[in-house]
């Protein structure tokens, strides 16, 4: 059988336009791309992207080798357009796309030739956003105030990010514009779902000059098109430096080579979604008998809980408001099984009647499993023991599910360091105000083998539960296992509010500081790995990273990053310089 020739990688090519691309004076009803080979199309839809957009997207039919467009709805007078192919276009037998073909006209005698460019980031991480729309406003009416703009209008001119979440908007004309970022979820092209990432500039901003990079064939086929766009360059020449300052002003790091001013990654906008204001009783539930939880959307403040029938008196309840104070925990008698009936009210936002059951859920189990149910069950703990260590210099800690009301240590307790036998020498006490955690009074030198015994009964629960006889046996790592870091960091701004962050590779929060100067920040015992550092501009000093807000026109706070992974060795120090900046 024949073998066949290599595998085809080479993209189709439009041979021929009708009209052609850049044509200017533009009233076709339909335009026709005929390529050197077959073409089909991937999802046109998605990928197809027009500026200034369409009410709906053009019509496409494939004829043979040619693509045909046609337009549904008038164009505006006097305006450039731009079809975004992205990778719509692609052959009919390997799939290559012909990749970022654009095709331009202009409706009027000239092609806009004004341009902007920057980059799209997400506020919180500085990740890429996947596909954002970036979006231009002009000419607003007079019965839409400024900020109701992404809510009700479309954009004049739109573009999509790349993968590195860059964007340029070109043939624009010469006026002043409205920039907005919207992950749009819905593709309508407005900012009116719940979800929705926006970014915005807070000024006004005016589009460069950028000479144009037209194909030499475009330039000599079209001779009215080559003299147009010569004195389009020579009228925007006229008044470009003129308005130099003010331009300068509404954009960053701009640069200026020969006679044009190149707007390619000037602007920075950071995407971020808004926080709902509106606060709500997310759920009430029982999560196992003797525990039920109120999740709300916000911390709460002058929560009132009543009930609506009478319970049994026994029916204590051991309250515990989250961190966060977004969530309440009630502990009660686990034996209860009534069903309550309850109003909770916060102020005037929330008054909600709710009914909870507190019968546990039936289930069938086999007779063995059923007697082990029955036995009574015992008070879990956790420590932060990890794969038989504790790490230098934490101390030995235990984590209770529910409250713990009263500790009692008894004979009979082992405390073991290597060879050595302390009796009876094992003292916990309480390290946080509900009574969830404990503490070894016990430091433990480096390399040591440790062995912790206590028996049952020490600790006892709100529900009545006890721990079981618990052996704990775990070894303390030499110092030479761990590695430090020293971090001379250099605020921004003396006397301002930020937040140092130091995270794994997988930006898991390891530590946290709020600092407001410059100093050195020592990181002692690290495993070693790959770690990062996380600044954040703490703007209201409340300890957190906090999202924007358009309609109070608030950016995110700012964060910024180390410029690079740190990796920590073992047995070894590493020292850093970061001079921070927003």
């Amino acid at each position: 059988m024949p073998r066949g020739g290599e595998k085809d990688i080479i993209p189709p090519k439009v041979l021929l336009a009708v009209p052609e691309n850049y044509s200017v004076n533009f009233d076709a009803k339909k335009i026709e791309l005929t390529f050197d080979e077959f073409v089909k199309l991937d999802n046109m839809q998605k990928n197809l992207l027009v500026s200034p957009p369409l009410v709906s997207n053009p019509e496409f039919r494939l004829r043979g080798k040619t693509l045909q467009i046609f337009f549904d709805e008038p164009l505006m007078e006097e305006t450039t357009y731009t079809l975004f192919f992205g990778d719509a276009i692609v052959d009919l037998t390997e799939g290559n796309p012909l990749s970022d073909y654009n095709y331009v006209f202009s409706t009027g005698p000239l092609l806009d030739s004004l341009s902007l460019g920057g980059i799209v980031l997400n506020a919180f991480d500085l990740t890429v956003p996947d596909q954002a729309y970036v979006m231009l406003y002009a000419d607003i009416p007079d019965t839409i105030t400024a900020d109701s703009v992404p809510y009700l209008i479309r954009p004049r001119y739109i573009a999509r990010t790349d993968l590195d979440g860059h964007f340029t908007l070109s043939n624009l004309k010469d006026t002043v514009y409205q920039l907005f970022v919207l992950s749009d979820m819905n593709s309508n092209l407005l900012y009116d779902m719940p979800g929705e990432k926006i970014a915005f500039l807070d000024s006004l901003i005016q589009p460069v000059y950028v000479k144009p990079s037209l194909p030499d064939s475009v330039l000599m086929q079209n001779d009215s098109l080559r003299t147009d766009t010569l004195l389009w360059e020579q009228s925007l020449s006229d008044t470009l430096f003129s308005d130099m300052e003010m331009i300068s002003d509404t954009l960053t790091d701009t640069l200026l080579s020969e006679q044009y001013l190149l707007p390619e990654l000037d602007i920075q906008l950071f995407m971020f979604e808004e926080q709902d204001s509106v606060q709500r009783l997310l759920r009430a539930e029982m999560l196992r008998p003797g525990l039920l939880q109120f999740a709300f959307r916000y911390p709460i403040k002058n929560l009132t809980i009543n009930e609506l029938r009478p319970l049994p008196d026994s029916f204590e309840i051991f309250e515990v408001m989250s961190k966060t104070a977004d969530t309440l925990l009630w502990y009660y008698p686990s034996h209860i099984t009534d069903s309550l009936f309850l109003n909770i009210k916060q102020d005037t936002v929330i008054n909600d009647t709710i009914s909870l059951s507190l019968a546990p859920k039936k289930t069938t189990v086999s007779r063995r499993k059923k007697e082990e149910v029955e036995k009574p069950p015992a008070l879990n703990l956790i420590t932060n023991i990890k794969a038989r260590k504790l790490d230098i210099p934490k101390p030995l800690q235990l984590r209770f599910e529910e409250p713990v009301i009263r500790y009692v240590i008894r004979d009979t307790n082992w405390l073991v360091i290597n060879d050595d036998t302390l009796y009876n020498q094992l003292k916990f006490k309480q390290i946080d105000a509900f009574g969830f955690s404990y503490q070894l009074d016990t430091t433990f030198e480096a390399e040591s083998r440790v062995m912790v015994r206590f028996p049952d009964s020490v600790f006892f629960g709100y529900s009545g539960k006890t721990n079981d006889t618990t052996q704990l046996n775990f070894n303390v790592p030499a110092l030479d296992q761990y590695g430090n870091l020293f971090v001379d960091l250099i605020v921004p701004e003396e006397g301002k509010s930020y937040i140092i962050q130091l995270l794994d590779d997988k930006e898991k929060v390891l530590d946290v500081r709020n600092i407001s100067s410059s100093g050195i920040q020592e990181y002692l015992y690290l495993l070693p790995g790959k770690y990062l550092l996380k600044l954040i501009d703490d703007r209201n000093g409340n300890g957190r990273w906090d999202t924007g807000d358009y309609l109070k026109r608030q950016q995110a706070e700012r964060v910024m990053y180390f410029t690079r992974i740190i990796e920590i060795r073992a047995n070894w120090d590493q020292e850093e310089i970061w001079k921070s900046s927003f």
